[in-house]
C-alpha cells in the first residue's frame, strides 16, 4: 500500500509545473553522482534547481523538441577544437518508448546537407512534412542562437561555420565533416536517445581526409590530433551517456569492409581511428573492425596490438559470415554490405531500420526450470524426451515474450526520420512506418546452462544411471545444499558447452534451431521479423532470481557470458565450437565469442595469435571480443582500486574502467581470467 500511494503522489507531482521539473533532477542526479562523489543530492538540487526542465508530452513531438532546443542552454566543452554541447539538466519526457540502441545515417550529413533534406520536404505539404520541417528549423535556430551570443560566437566561429553549412551544401573539409556530426550527435543526446552509434567513419570521411591530405589542408599529423580530439570529445559526459553501467554508451564507430565486389575496403583513417584508440587508452566511444579472410595483414595485427592494451577494442566482426546471414533475413544485398551495428554488436542497415536490437533477453533457462518443476520431468525415460519436454517449454516461453512485442509502437521520432532516406521518401515518421525495415532483436542468455543440463541429466541419469530423474531433481530443488562433490562434478562436465564435440555441438545447434523456427512465426506492428542472437547483456541481471540449474549453477549464480565456456577450456577448442554454429535466417543479433587471454601471451605470440583468430574468420565465426588482463591484475585492483585508476575491461558489448563496475560485474571477470588461465 505504501509503494502504492509514493507511486501516485509521483504521478501527481509530474504533472504539475512546479515539481515536474524537480523530478527531472532527480533523475539527472542519479546518473551525475555516478562520477561525481563529491556533491550530495540536496547540494546539486539546490545549485541547479532554476536549470531544470522536461518537456511535458501535451504538444506532438515536433514541437517538444523545438521548444527544448530554445530551452537549453549553451556551454561548449572547453579545450578542444570541436564545439560540443549538451545541456544534461534539460529533456523530453515520453508517453511511449523511445527509439534508440541505433545508428543514423552520418553520410547524409557529411556527403549531403539538410538543404537536399528541405527540398524534399518542400515538395509536399502533409503533416509529416510540417513536423520536420519544424525540427529542421529548431535546429538552424540553435545554430543562430549561438552566432548571436557574442561569447560562443567568438571563441567558435570556425566550429558554427563547419556547422552552419550543414545548412547549404556537402561538407568540404574533414573538419566540416568531423564537426556536423558532433552537432547531431548531441542533440539525440539532448532528446533522450540512448546507445548511438557513430557510423562508417573511415568510409563517410575518406574523401574528405584525402582530399585534405591532397591540397596540403592537413598533414597526418593534424589529422591525428583532430582525431584525438573527437573522440575525446565525444568520451564527455560520460555518467550521463551511460546507459545501465557506466561506459555503457553505445557510441561505436565502425571501420573497415568488405565491398561488394569481394573487395576489402580500408584507408588511413581506418588506420588512424585504430592508432588514436590505441594511444587514448579510453573506454568510449568504442571501435569496431569488420573483418574478412583476405583482409590486409597489418590492418588485422595492428587491432590485435590495440586490443591488447586491454581496451577491448576494436571488436571484430565477420563480414564474411554476417553479409551472407543478413541477407538469408531478408536484407537487401546492397544495403548489407553497408551494416553498421546497434550500441554492442546486432547488425542494422543505418538509416533504413528501425531495427530495435535490444528489446528483451530471452531467458533460455526459464523453460528449462519449469520442465524440471513440471510433473513430466520425473517420469522421461529417455534424453531424447527430456529434450522434447524442454523444446515444448521453450516453445510457450518464446510466445511469451514475443507476443507483447508484436504490439509495440515507439514514440514518434521526427529527429531521427530526418537522417531517414526511406522516411523522407515514404513521408512517414520511421517509427511509424517510414523505415524499410522494421525488425525487433532479442539477445539470448543461458544456453550454456541449458546444455549443459541436459548433457549432465544423460549422463548421470541416463547412461551410469547413478541416479534417478526425481533425486536429481530434489537436489537441485534444494539448491545443492551439502551436495558440494555433486555440484564440483556438474561444472566440470567434459565435453559442456563451448567444447568442439559433435555431440555437444549438434545439441547446441537444435536448440538454436527451435527457437529460429518459433521466432520466425511472429511479425513486429509494422511487419517485420524478429531476430535473435547468442549474446545478451543480462548474464547477471537475468540470473539473479532463476532458481538452480543441473549444470551445477546455484540460484542466483550468473550465466555463462555470450559464446564462451562457464569451465577452462583453450582458446582454440571455443573457436572451432562457434564456427560450426548456424547464423543464417534471424539467428544474426549477436553471435560474439568471448573469451580472455594475457598481455604476455599476445605480445609473445603476435603472429600466431592473429594466425589464429584469422583462421576463426575462415572458419565461420560471427564476431568475437577479448579481455586481455590477467587474474592477479583483477584481483589486486578489486582490493585496492587506486593501484589501476585507468584499468579497462570489457563487460558484455563495451568497455569501461574496472573500477566503475558493480562488485558483482568484478567477481564474473576475475572468475573467469582464473579458469582461462587453467587452460593456457
Amino acid at each position: 500500500m505504501k509503494s502504492l500511494l509514493k507511486k501516485m503522489a509521483r504521478s501527481i507531482l509530474g504533472n504539475l509545473p512546479f515539481s515536474k521539473d524537480l523530478l527531472y533532477g532527480c533523475r539527472v542526479y542519479k546518473q551525475y553522482r555516478r562520477e561525481h562523489y563529491d556533491i550530495d543530492a540536496m547540494h546539486y538540487m539546490l545549485k541547479y534547481h532554476a536549470s531544470f526542465l522536461e518537456v511535458l508530452p501535451r504538444r506532438k513531438k515536433a514541437k517538444q523538441v523545438e521548444v527544448l532546443l530554445k530551452k537549453v542552454s549553451i556551454f561548449p566543452i572547453e579545450g578542444n577544437s570541436f564545439f560540443y554541447s549538451l545541456d544534461y539538466n534539460k529533456g523530453l519526457r515520453n508517453r511511449k518508448t523511445i527509439f534508440s540502441n541505433y545508428m543514423i545515417d552520418n553520410n547524409m550529413l557529411v556527403k549531403h546537407s539538410l538543404a537536399d533534406v528541405r527540398k524534399q520536404l518542400l515538395k509536399c505539404n502533409d503533416e509529416f512534412c510540417k513536423e520536420e520541417m519544424i525540427v529542421l528549423n529548431s535546429l538552424q535556430a540553435y545554430l543562430k542562437r549561438c552566432r548571436h551570443t557574442p561569447e560562443i560566437s567568438h571563441r567558435f566561429g570556425k566550429q558554427l561555420d563547419a556547422i552552419e553549412s550543414l545548412f547549404s551544401r556537402p561538407a568540404d573539409s574533414l573538419f566540416e565533416g568531423m564537426q556536423r556530426i558532433l552537432f547531431f550527435n548531441q542533440f539525440l543526446w539532448q532528446t533522450g536517445h540512448k546507445l548511438n552509434g557513430l557510423g562508417h567513419l573511415d568510409w563517410i570521411l575518406g574523401d574528405l581526409y584525402e582530399k585534405d591530405i591532397r591540397q596540403g589542408v592537413l598533414t597526418h599529423d593534424e589529422v591525428r590530433l583532430m582525431l584525438k580530439d573527437f573522440m575525446t570529445v565525444l568520451h564527455e559526459y560520460y555518467w550521463f551517456k551511460s546507459n545501465v553501467l557506466m561506459g555503457d554508451t553505445g557510441q561505436i564507430i565502425i571501420l573497415g569492409g568488405k565491398e561488394p565486389n569481394g573487395s576489402y575496403f580500408c584507408n588511413d583513417l581506418t588506420y588512424l581511428f585504430i592508432e588514436v584508440s590505441k594511444e587514448l587508452k579510453l573506454p568510449d566511444p568504442k571501435v569496431l573492425l569488420r573483418c574478412t579472410a583476405d583482409m590486409p595483414e597489418d590492418l588485422f595485427e595492428l587491432a590485435i596490438d590495440c586490443i591488447s592494451t586491454g581496451i577491448g577494442a576494436p571488436l571484430l566482426s565477420n563480414d564474411d559470415v554476417v553479409i551472407p546471414a543478413m541477407v538469408s533475413c531478408g536484407y537487401n544485398e546492397t544495403e548489407a554490405y553497408n551494416y553498421g551495428t546497434a550500441a554492442c554488436w546486432e547488425p542494422l542497415v543505418p538509416g533504413l531500420s528501425c531495427d530495435a536490437n535490444n528489446m528483451a533477453s530471452l531467458k533460455l533457462a526459464i523453460p528449462l526450470v519449469k520442465l524440471f518443476e513440471s510433473e513430466d520431468f520425473d517420469k522421461a525415460d529417455s534424453v531424447e524426451k527430456i529434450v522434447e519436454l524442454y523444446t515444448d517449454e521453450l516453445k510457450k516461453h518464446i510466445g511469451d515474450v514475443l507476443t507483447p512485442l508484436t504490439k509495440l509502437e515507439f514514440e514518434e521520432d521526427p529527429l531521427l526520420s530526418l537522417l531517414s532516406p526511406s522516411s523522407l521518401e515514404r513521408k512517414k515518421d520511421i517509427t511509424r512506418g517510414g523505415a524499410k525495415y522494421n525488425n525487433l532483436g532479442l539477445t539470448s542468455v543461458g544456453l550454456g546452462c541449458v546444455v549443459n543440463s541436459i548433457l549432465n541429466i544423460k549422463k548421470l541419469a541416463f547412461d551410469e544411471n547413478r541416479y534417478s530423474l526425481f533425486e536429481l531433481n530434489k537436489k537441485r530443488h534444494n539448491n545443492f545444499v551439502g551436495e558440494d562433490a555433486l555440484v564440483t562434478e556438474l561444472k566440470d562436465l567434459c565435453p559442456a558447452y563451448g567444447s568442439d564435440d559433435d555431440n555437444v555441438i549438434k545439441l547446441t545447434k537444435y536448440l538454436m534451431s527451435v527457437t529460429s523456427t518459433e521466432f520466425s512465426k511472429y511479425s513486429t506492428k509494422y511487419g517485420g521479423k524478429f531476430k535473435v542472437g547468442l549474446s545478451s547483456p543480462s548474464y547477471i541481471s537475468g540470473a539473479g532470481k532463476i532458481p538452480a540449474t543441473l549444470d551445477g549453477r546455484k540460484q542466483g549464480e550468473p550465466f555463462s557470458v555470450h559464446i564462451s565456456s562457464s569451465k577452462a577450456i583453450p582458446t582454440t577448442e571455443l573457436l572451432s565450437f562457434a564456427m560450426k554454429l548456424d547464423y543464417n535466417d534471424n539467428r544474426l543479433n549477436g553471435n560474439v565469442v568471448d573469451f580472455f587471454t594475457t598481455p604476455s601471451f599476445i605480445k609473445q605470440n603476435m603472429h600466431k595469435f592473429a594466425s589464429l583468430l584469422r583462421s576463426s574468420f575462415s572458419g565461420g565465426i560471427f564476431q568475437m571480443q577479448m579481455n586481455v588482463v590477467d587474474s592477479k591484475t583483477l584481483i589486486a585492483a578489486k582490493a585496492d582500486p587506486t593501484l589501476f585508476p585507468e584499468l579497462v575491461v570489457r563487460v558484455w558489448g563495451f568497455s569501461a574502467y574496472f573500477n566503475d563496475l558493480p562488485e558483482e560485474y568484478k567477481d564474473v571477470l576475475i572468475a573467469r581470467a582464473i579458469e582461462s588461465e587453467k587452460a593456457a
